[in-house]
């Protein structure tokens, strides 16, 4: 069969970097002999649709494959609609939203069927069924179908227990080049995962893909794959988008040895954990190639902390942020204003907290209870009626630093005016906080904060821009990154 995959639009924004799910799913499809294709719609937003949508057409598939989260559903109900229109193939969708609410995806005319949870093994019993016009899809668990009208399950699929079994991602699929996910250095980037599940139960966060069962592929089987990556894209910057990439600290003590002893000269970024890393662990983790590691730290106040389930303290942030930069990693923190519990005075708590910290970058969120998560099922419990809509393509969480986003389904006890607001003064507040402590750091703490004082003069600032500009001043490198935002990779 020829099956084409799409990646819906996003609402105005660029996809960052390729669809790990689509490249398993396309992989799995491949490797039992389909032919396979995928539009990444995410790509180019101000594309019109129609256009996007004739390329699918004309690669004549036998199948379309969505995929969709909760804020780009919206797209997929308008593209399937059109594909079916033009093609009256079978489609399927998976993904986080079809995951989170299945029967309200699949009331949609133009869906045929639906991929729940954690889906490479569904889609090869899908496909194979397809193929053989067995029609039995009652048998397929994990897949959802319709029948004389109604919506049927096969029931729950298990979790894949052995991930090495799986094949890697179809890379070979993606305009790899078109993405936006870069090193520092300008170098192209590319995502891995290397493990699923999370036993966590953080309060905002969805897990309906992958379960709360930790699930881990081999070190072997990882530095393989980076290994297969170098020789096949000439790729070495990597970024392990696993939730829980420090949480066993043995397998990745093992992880880091292969990329020592295979002196494989990589680069990478990972997700994790405050209170899962240790000074001698960061150590390692820099000599095997780690120069940045992603916190999610949440909240500056400890009682809004405790209610998103996050169990980490303050103090463990503080030691991990410090530990990290000492290393010689830099570290990210991810923050969310607007949670439950939320006011004013606890939010100005967060805002200082980050600018407080030895951090390279933050980004801070706005609270959003996306269907599937704790904070939905509150929102439920309290307003029943409560309903999906497209509204939904509205509700980017994310705060960039050169944009603004309202708050959408304001869970905290703030307006949304007031949360809004807060939103732009934390990111003001935490890059005048980072360039402060890089001119501490260039010429020590009284000196430094004469000089920051004095560069926030304007003429001031243009003659010391100039001078570093033409080199003057290159022992003060740091003062030099305060001016112009450069990070090392080295």
């Amino acid at each position: 069969m020829r099956i084409a995959f799409i990646g819906p639009k996003w609402n105005e924004m660029v996809n960052a970097y390729p669809s790990l799910g689509l490249g398993y799913l396309a992989a799995v499809a491949e490797q039992d002999g389909h032919e396979c294709h995928i539009f990444d719609f995410g790509l180019r937003p101000n594309r019109p649709l129609e256009e996007e949508v004739a390329d699918v057409v004309d690669y004549k598939p036998d199948l379309v494959a969505f995929t969709s989260m909760t804020t780009s559903y919206a797209s997929v109900e308008i593209t399937a609609e059109m594909v079916k229109d033009q093609l009256g193939v079978p489609t399927v969708i998976g993904g986080p939203h079809a995951t989170s609410l299945p029967y309200d995806t699949l009331e949609n005319p133009h869906l045929d069927f639906l991929i729940f949870g954690e889906g490479e093994e569904v889609f090869r019993d899908f496909l194979q069924a397809l193929e053989n016009r067995a029609d039995n899809w009652g048998s397929i668990k994990g897949l959802w179908y319709k029948e004389d009208g109604r919506i049927m399950s096969g029931g729950e699929r298990a979790l894949i227990k052995d991930l090495d079994a799986l094949p890697y991602p179809a890379r070979h699929l993606f305009d790899l080049g078109q993405y936006p996910l870069y090193a520092p250095n300008g170098e192209p980037m590319i995502t891995v995962l290397s493990s699923r599940g999370c036993p966590y139960n953080c309060s905002f966060c969805f897990k309906g893909i992958v379960g709360r069962t930790y699930r881990q592929r081999s070190p072997e089987n990882i530095a393989d794959e980076l290994q297969h990556i170098i020789d096949a894209y000439g790729v070495r910057n990597f970024y392990f988008i696993d939730d829980l990439f420090t949480i066993d600290v043995r397998r990745l003590d093992k992880i880091l040895d292969h990329f020592i002893e295979r002196k494989m000269d990589i680069r990478w970024r990972c997700l994790a954990r405050v209170d899962r890393v240790t000074p001698d662990l960061l150590q390692k983790m820099y000599k095997a190639g780690c120069r940045q590691i992603h916190y999610g730290i949440e909240s500056g106040n400890e009682e809004v902390l405790k209610r998103t389930a996050k169990h980490i303290r303050l103090s463990q942030v503080r030691d991990a942020v410090r530990w990290t930069e000492e290393a010689g990693i830099h570290s990210k923190g991810y923050f969310i204003l607007g949670l439950p519990g939320d006011t004013e005075e606890t939010m100005e708590e967060t805002i200082e907290f980050a600018a407080s910290l030895d951090l390279s970058e933050a980004m801070f969120s706005i609270a959003t209870p996306m269907p599937g998560t704790q904070l939905w099922n509150e929102l439920i419990r309290k307003h029943p009626e409560t309903r999906y809509n497209a509204d939904f393509t509205r509700s980017y969480y994310y705060n960039s630093y050169t944009s603004e986003i309202a708050p959408f389904m304001n869970v905290s006890e703030v307006s949304d005016e007031v949360l809004s607001q807060m939103a732009i003064k934390a990111r003001q507040r935490f890059l005048e906080a980072k360039k402060r402590r890089l001119y501490r750091k260039s010429f020590g703490e009284t000196a430094g904060d004469l000089l920051w004082t004095a560069a926030q003069v304007k003429p001031i600032r243009k003659v010391g821009s100039a001078l570093t500009r033409l080199g003057l001043f290159d022992n003060f490198r740091r003062t030099k990154d305060a001016f112009f935002g450069a990070a090392s990779w080295g």
